[in-house]
């Protein structure tokens, strides 16, 4: 476990770095430059989840801050994952082109690519 020695301040700033990581990563998705603050959308909103989520089930101590931090990390690798593939569909949409829709061996090598990076980070953890 690499980050077994964390301390609650190490946690902190391990979630606000991954949650920039986030924010950066799909910022690019954002076509118009004025609507680009958009990206904080999803690392806030993955907060509030967790923090409601984890006031629901009592977890206490660093689980909330290690939870976020595996799902902005692992969204953001995976966004890095697919910087090809979604930088021709930005490409097309740009252009003024139709995108090309998601088909269904699309969407399960997503998700099991973001399955494979959050469980590799949560070994680490």
């Amino acid at each position: 476990m690499l980050t077994s020695h964390f301390s609650p301040a190490d946690w902190w700033i391990a979630a606000f770095v991954a949650g920039i990581a986030a924010a950066v990563a799909f910022q690019s998705l954002i076509l118009e430059k004025k609507n680009k603050w958009k990206a904080t959308v999803l690392p806030l909103g993955g907060a509030l989840g967790i923090a409601l989520d984890s006031a629901v089930r009592d977890y206490e101590g660093n689980t909330p801050l290690a939870l976020y931090t595996l799902a902005m990390l692992g969204l953001a690798l995976t966004r890095v994952a697919f910087a090809g593939y979604i930088g021709r569909q930005i490409e097309l949409a740009r252009s003024g082109q139709p995108v090309q829709q998601p088909t269904g061996k699309h969407i399960t090598v997503f998700v099991l690519t973001l399955m494979a990076i959050m469980l590799a980070i949560a070994f680490t953890l």
